[in-house]
């Protein structure tokens, strides 16, 4: 009888423990299934990085986590996104995949490694990282291409000029402003027709089409063969209307202004009226120079159309 009372009490025990382990969750329910995290940042750019975490218990889990060079200040020191310890940094995991999203930003050029603990109970129960990549700021490459479209009726030839503003930049994920100056010019007499300036959005690497409006020319120019039109051509704000035989230029002028100009330490010399000693052009970045590619304070791109062309 009491052979039979201890197997009974055993089996007891067993059943208990399994089931402490199958509904209370241990280091091993808790895992970091996912990290992602943009692989290039433009120097004082802020990105994301989200962090998939999954519960494989039955119940909410309360985990802690800290994130390491999530934020790197200019004097090159880390800063601690959560602590462990710290009451904000509880996450309550329901069960299954849970996304939590943390800021970054970095004040130092180079490849970081964002390092990623999870803590329950005070021990870290796991570990991941993924790497981020800050670039040093680069002037852009930046060209022009322009190109028409002829429309020909008994009355009219129509030409539609499209452009285009090109960063031949392949990498970073910042964009900037650049102001466009589109300027229609009778080709004989140099007399200005229509000017017009607008500010384009232009990628690293990317395209922007010089219009307003998807689908529509940046400037239509009308040659009548008897008498102009009444058409107006909105929305499209650059018209010209002449007679055949007319020839017009259409010039167009992008200007690129450098974002780090304040930046660099020798118009800083210059402006306070002091000698600076170093060649080139300079940032401060932690402490460490950087000689960039950038030399001028601008960059303007230039190109031209004659209409009807030669």
């Amino acid at each position: 009888m009491r052979k039979e009372y201890m197997i009974f009490a055993a089996v007891v025990i067993l059943i208990a423990t399994i089931g402490l382990l199958y509904y209370y969750p241990t280091g091993d329910d808790v895992r970091i299934a996912k990290l992602d995290a943009p692989q290039y940042l433009g120097f004082r750019e802020s990105g994301e990085l989200t962090v998939t975490l999954r519960n494989n218990a039955l119940i909410p889990v309360n985990v802690s986590i800290d994130i390491e060079n999530a934020f790197i200040n200019e004097n090159g020191t880390s800063s601690s996104y959560i602590n462990p310890q710290n009451p904000h940094g509880k996450l309550t995991l329901l069960p299954g995949n849970n996304t939590e999203h943390f800021f970054l930003g970095y004040l130092v050029t180079g490849t970081h490694n964002v390092k990623v603990k999870v803590y329950q109970n005070g021990q870290v129960i796991d570990t991941g990282s993924i790497n981020v990549t800050v670039l040093v700021p680069q002037r852009p490459e930046l060209s022009l291409q322009l190109a028409y479209r002829k429309e020909t009726t008994a009355d009219y030839d129509i030409y539609k000029i499209y452009g285009y503003i090109i960063d031949g930049k392949s990498y970073g994920i910042k964009g900037y402003d650049v102001p466009v100056q589109i300027t229609i010019m009778d080709d004989e007499t140099g007399n200005v027709i229509s000017n017009d300036t607008k500010t384009y959005y232009v990628r690293p690497g990317g395209i922007a089409t010089l219009s307003r409006w998807r689908g529509k020319p940046m400037a239509v120019i009308e040659l009548a063969h008897n008498k102009p039109s009444s058409e107006t051509y909105l929305p499209v704000q650059n018209v010209a209307k002449g007679m055949s035989g007319d020839r017009y230029r259409v010039n167009v002028t992008a200007t690129w202004y450098d974002p780090w100009y304040s930046e660099r330490y020798d118009q800083w010399y210059e402006l306070n009226g002091r000698t600076y000693k170093k060649y080139g052009y300079w940032y401060n970045m932690s402490g460490i120079w950087y000689d960039p590619p950038q030399f001028d304070q601008m960059i303007i791109v230039n190109d031209e159309l004659a209409i009807p062309p030669k």
